[in-house]
């Protein structure tokens, strides 16, 4: 890790880490929490509060510099549109942004959605469904985006107050945006529409590091539960095959964490584990 004054993780710094409570967006909070030692305000949102305080005793366990870490869990379901402006709310509450050099928003939380249809076996009785889907995997994090740029933007800041010098957006992609997956419709649509969103937010703020990270095959409940419900059998198949050789999710944590550091990506850019790596995507 590099050792200087433009290090991304050399200054203050605040966090924001969706669905936080396990998996890939727990392991991201437990490296950020291991890699600023300068001062860290880590910000956690996820379903279970359970599961968001064994996050919290694990980063405790792991972290390089306990004096000058924060950690701040925030209960709620991002895709409960009648409570997501509390939650908003809550989740930049008594942030005060002159204390930070940087500020970073992770859009990790999401879901498949049903991957046990093919596309001409859906119809109108599922809209509820689908709006609940595309609420929390894209509506939401365009929504998370603004509100994280109103707060932490100099453009957006109508006041002479010091605000983050370095802002970063990184969010959770996969492979399924870029090929097609059969009976993934959904999921996949909602990942290449999360791509879409976040190659603009990188053309309409410059000023802001943007990043799509495909995390690779990885430990999850989210791939055992494509493994064993996918309706195509050909994607069950290949899902299995993928599981064989997936990740824990700190290995995938760490390259991206040092994928970060590096800062050689082009905003806006989907980079895969794989592209990294080396290892098969």
């Amino acid at each position: 890790m590099a050792d200087n004054a433009n290090s991304f993780f050399a200054k203050p710094a605040v966090a924001i880490v969706t669905g936080a409570s396990k998996g890939i967006g727990r392991a991201i909070a437990i490296e950020f929490a291991k890699r600023f030692t300068e001062g860290l305000l880590l910000v956690l949102t996820g379903r279970s509060d359970k599961d968001l305080q064994e996050t919290v005793s694990l980063i405790q366990a792991d972290s390089s510099s306990p004096s000058k870490l924060t950690v701040r869990c925030v209960v709620g379901d991002l895709q409960n549109q009648s409570t997501i402006q509390k939650l908003f709310g809550n989740l930049f509450e008594d942030i005060n942004p002159s204390k930070y050099d940087h500020a970073i928003l992770i859009n990790n939380a999401g879901s498949t959605g049903d991957i046990s249809k093919y596309v001409r076996n859906f119809g109108l009785n599922d809209l509820p469904e689908l709006q609940d889907f595309f609420f929390l995997n894209v509506n939401c994090p365009l929504l998370l985006v603004s509100k994280f740029l109103s707060v932490f933007s100099v453009q957006e800041s109508a006041s002479s107050e010091k605000r983050p010098s370095r802002l970063t957006i990184v969010q959770i992609t996969s492979l399924a945006a870029v090929i097609p997956i059969k009976s993934w419709s959904i999921y996949c649509t909602g990942k290449a529409s999360r791509d879409a969103l976040h190659r603009i937010i990188a053309a309409e703020e410059p000023s802001a590091r943007v990043l799509s990270y495909g995390p690779g095959p990885v430990m999850t409940d989210m791939l055992r539960h494509g493994r064993d419900f996918s309706g195509d059998p050909d994607t069950a198949n290949n899902l299995s095959e993928l599981y064989k050789r997936a990740v824990q999710p700190q290995k995938t944590a760490s390259v991206l964490c040092n994928f970060l550091e590096e800062d050689k990506y082009e905003s806006g850019a989907h980079v895969e584990f794989g592209d990294i790596t080396g290892a098969p995507r």
